[in-house]
């Protein structure tokens, strides 16, 4: 079967647009995230205890992926669609002991202490394989993040614990659906083609743990080509028509 060819696909796109009620004017955009602009730092506990670096620079990761929302007015709406990944940190093999799945990870934490009713602890995690969706909420230059959640779609905690340095505690903990409210106070950057979202998700506490990730994560869209320009104007002309269609 012969296949149309590009230009008769964007014609063709171009002719649907037109036919479009008026009164639908949002448009679903996707940012690429710039991994060299964007991280995310890892705070935390475990058992009341205060998360530690494994390593320099081991509570620290840089996410790549993809940002997805509907643009109205200069307005992102969120719904979800999102791939927010995060990368293996340059920290180097994480250990889990007393379990045995050490190895690379976003994050590496430590944490040890006393435990009351329990003893001393110490505690090893490695976090791994963790993806973020951007579920609800709006987005719009000069303002903070309003009623934004972000929750993990991936990603697992491997960790072990030594109570009073015998091995207590050996586990994989999966993390989809954790994550919490975007609670950052500064504010956003929009523009045609770059968006720089400033995060702050608290998880709250659950199964004798918590984390809190901060950051900022920067995301563009790629040089328009030709035929998406071209695509915009007519946008641009749906507009026009439509406004005049409304005075009229």
């Amino acid at each position: 079967m012969k296949t149309l060819p590009s230009t008769l696909l964007g014609v063709a796109a171009a002719v649907a647009l037109l036919a479009a009620p008026c009164s639908s004017q949002a448009a679903q955009v996707t940012f690429y995230v710039d991994s060299t602009q964007s991280s995310l730092t890892l705070s935390g506990s475990a058992f009341g205890l205060p998360f530690n670096e494994q390593a320099p620079g081991s509570l620290v990761t840089s996410f790549a992926g993809t940002i997805t929302a509907d643009l109205t007015g200069g307005v992102l709406t969120f719904t979800g669609g999102s791939a927010i990944t995060a990368l293996v940190s340059s920290g180097g093999a994480f250990s889990t002991a007393p379990n045995t799945l050490d190895g690379p990870g976003n994050y590496g934490v430590k944490a040890n202490g006393f435990i009351t009713g329990y003893g001393v602890a110490d505690i090893n995690g490695a976090y791994r394989n963790l993806v973020f969706d951007i579920t609800a909420g709006t987005a719009q230059a000069g303002t903070a993040p309003s009623g934004m959640t972000l929750s993990l779609t991936a990603g697992d905690l491997d960790y072990g614990v030594y109570l009073n340095s015998s091995p207590f505690q050996a586990e994989s903990s999966s993390l989809v659906g954790k994550g919490g409210a975007n609670s950052s106070a500064a504010l956003i950057s929009l523009t045609d083609t770059t968006l720089t979202l400033p995060v702050h998700i608290n998880t709250g506490l659950y199964s004798n743990r918590m984390e809190d990730y901060q950051g900022t994560l920067v995301a563009v869209i790629p040089e328009p080509s030709a035929l998406t320009l071209a695509g915009l104007g007519l946008v641009a002309l749906v507009g026009r028509l439509c406004s005049r269609g409304r005075r009229g």
